[in-house]
């Protein structure tokens, strides 16, 4: 449980930094975070070998950190057609497919009130984004795409989900391994669109890269130890609505953002599924 509550910690730091990274092309603060955790992954290696007998840190790191861009531009693209409320609702609805995956295939069962909890956290992180309703801009005035949401949705909790891919596919001394892998191969293809922007990097991609960098990998690499010692259904719930209850709390100490009362409902949500989840 101590692996799952500094992972919420980082990825809360994370996320506040890139809510207040405001830069038209992103892509360059991405590539030196992807580098960044890439370096930090190889310095945290034991032993530093690129590999260790098994192939499964190599493929499955390659074809993670590929999902982790795609997740990405998925999102980018989805908040541009679609608005960025209906998109935060499908990102963090994408907590389902994990939780799907640990069930059907990995045999995982939580309890009927565990099950509950599940439910109940979810219902929280779509209410605390909001639901769809009235456009918020112009541009949500246009039709919706499903198809983009959908996409969303299953790119993102597939990104989560191939954590757990590891954990029952690999082995746990690979854990370095298959992180520096993930984040090679997603710095690699941020690579490809830098060149296809024809965009070089800026001294302000270099420093807010390594301010995201370091928190991502610290936050990726605690929810992976995390998986190998609870539930796929336990940790995946708790580690989303967990970073939105910290979020919240640090927004309202060191931005003044205050809570309204549905998002405070959803706030007790979260506090009553986290107790449920661990029962």
């Amino acid at each position: 449980m101590v692996f799952l509550v500094l992972a919420l910690l980082f990825s809360a730091v994370l996320a506040l930094v890139l809510k207040y990274l405001n830069t038209g092309s992103p892509y360059g603060v991405y590539f030196v975070n992807y580098i960044t955790c890439t370096l930090l992954a190889f310095a945290a290696m034991e032993p530093k070998a690129l590999y260790n007998g098994d192939i499964a840190p190599c493929w499955l790191g390659a074809v993670t950190g590929v999902i982790y861009l795609a997740s990405l531009c998925a999102n980018g693209a989805s908040i541009h057609k679609n608005g960025a409320i209906l998109s935060s609702v499908f990102t963090r609805l994408g907590v389902l497919v994990p939780i799907v995956l640990s069930v059907a295939l990995f045999g995982e069962r939580p309890t009927p009130l565990q099950g509950l909890g599940v439910a109940l956290a979810v219902a929280a992180a779509v209410l605390m984004n909001g639901l769809p309703g009235k456009p918020e801009t112009s541009a949500a005035a246009n039709k919706i795409y499903p198809w983009l949401l959908v996409l969303t949705l299953l790119l993102n909790g597939t990104a989560d989900a191939m954590s757990k891919v590891f954990a029952q596919l690999g082995r746990w001394q690979d854990d370095g391994l298959f992180m520096f892998y993930i984040f090679l191969f997603a710095g690699l293809a941020t690579l490809v669109l830098l060149v296809r922007q024809r965009r070089s990097l800026t001294g302000r991609d270099v420093f807010f890269g390594v301010l995201v960098g370091v928190p991502n990998f610290l936050s990726s690499r605690l929810l992976l130890a995390a998986l190998t010692e609870l539930p796929a259904f336990l940790v995946y719930p708790c580690y989303s609505v967990g970073v939105i209850l910290v979020i919240s709390v640090v927004s309202f100490f060191l931005f003044r953002e205050r809570l309204n009362g549905r998002q405070m409902g959803a706030a007790g949500m979260i506090l009553v599924s986290l107790v449920l989840l661990n029962l």
